[in-house]
């Protein structure tokens, strides 16, 4: 028989929580970048001399924004990831669960972890990548500004 770890209601909660706050927080700056789109597309252009710059700068801002939950979830991969591996179990001790989870131990625990950092991998040089097509971009565009 295996084990189950069972579903703990507060991580739950906590769970529906960050998915409503992410959601509305998405839906915020969409509606800002709608509003303000405008004024910021005049700000930009309004002095030639000062239009590479800014472009930049809001090209940053953009890279910023787009690029760190990916890094964020990168980290959280990788650190859970080595704690499958160092317990030898999934999900490790310790770690809250949503619903109830059979516990997965030994070599299916261990390429679990492994897949959890290759993922982590995959995501750390996306946005590495990503960072500089976006720079490479930019140069372009203010190039031609």
């Amino acid at each position: 028989m295996t084990d189950v770890r069972k579903a703990d209601p507060t991580a739950r909660r906590y769970a529906v929580f960050l998915l409503l706050v992410g959601t509305c927080v998405g839906a915020l700056l969409i509606a800002g970048f709608d509003r303000y789109y405008a004024p910021l597309h005049d700000w930009m252009l309004s002095n030639p001399e000062a239009s590479a710059p800014r472009i930049r700068l809001v090209f940053l801002l953009l890279v910023v924004f787009l690029l760190a939950p990916m890094l964020a979830f990168a980290a959280y991969f990788w650190s859970l990831g080595t704690r499958i591996l160092r317990a030898r179990e999934f999900p490790p001790t310790g770690l809250r669960v949503i619903r109830d989870t059979p516990v997965v131990t030994g070599a299916r625990a261990v390429f679990r972890g492994r897949l959890l950092k290759a993922l982590a991998l995959g995501c750390g040089i996306a946005s590495v990548v990503l960072g500089i097509l976006f720079w490479w971009l930019v140069s372009l565009i203010a190039g031609a500004a």
